[in-house]
């Protein structure tokens, strides 16, 4: 009878370590709020190159694209300096910041040189039209990610949101958009790039043309980043 009860004891601290399991490893807990900035860089990332508009031109296209896509590795790296804890990704990231910072700042500068009316380009490079995709037969078919539906909060009154002055860069007044090189926008958590917004109000857009330096407020409206209010800078 003693042996019996034994077996028994041995074999309920079995089941019990079955069924707990071993002792966890100790993990770094992400911060406070990652998930949510997380789900805000992947939303800018995916509305920045669909709302994008190519020009025809390979080298403005190539700058542009390459600035969006430049300026979103800094974003999420950002993001990963304020909420991760990895030491070895907290490294990575911060040198994509400065490795993306200097070659934006060069592409930038290559812009600025490109509007100008005695910009010319090398000689000997290949006409508009003639690269290797031009060659081919259709276009490959453009896939896009979606991005799941979030529930959005409530947009902060207008008079509480912080004024932030930009550059426009495009204006789709048709589309109710409005592309705008602007400085930090606090409450959003987003760093400065050139970022296409939606007008809350197509109406704002009224007036706003490419070149005008503006100042204007951005929100979260119905779970889309937003201009709310806009006007020339002084």
């Amino acid at each position: 009878m003693k042996r019996l009860t034994v077996t028994l004891t041995a074999l309920g601290a079995i089941l019990a370590t079955v069924a707990v399991g071993p002792a966890p490893l100790a993990q770094a807990q992400p911060a406070k709020g990652a998930p949510a900035a997380y789900e805000r860089v992947r939303e800018v990332m995916d509305d920045r190159f669909k709302d994008m508009k190519l020009t025809g031109d390979p080298d403005r296209d190539f700058a542009a694209l390459l600035i969006a896509h430049q300026e979103d590795l800094i974003f999420l790296a950002r993001t990963q300096l304020e909420h991760g804890a990895d030491e070895q990704l907290r490294q990575v990231a911060q040198k994509i910041i400065d490795e993306q910072q200097k070659q934006i700042s060069q592409l930038k500068d290559w812009q600025v040189r490109n509007r100008q009316a005695d910009y010319r380009a090398k000689a000997d490079q290949s006409p508009h039209g003639s690269g290797p995709l031009d060659r081919t037969g259709s276009p490959a078919p453009q896939v896009q990610a979606t991005a799941p539906v979030q529930p959005a909060p409530q947009p902060e009154a207008a008079s509480q949101l912080p004024v932030v002055s930009g550059t426009v860069e495009k204006v789709d007044a048709d589309a109710g958009k409005v592309t705008i090189d602007h400085g930090p926008i606090p409450n959003l958590n987003m760093d400065a790039m050139t970022m296409v917004f939606r007008a809350q109000d197509p109406s704002i857009l009224k007036g706003v043309k490419t070149g005008d330096k503006v100042r204007f407020q951005a929100d979260r409206v119905n779970g889309q980043i937003s201009v709310v209010r806009i006007q020339k800078g002084k």
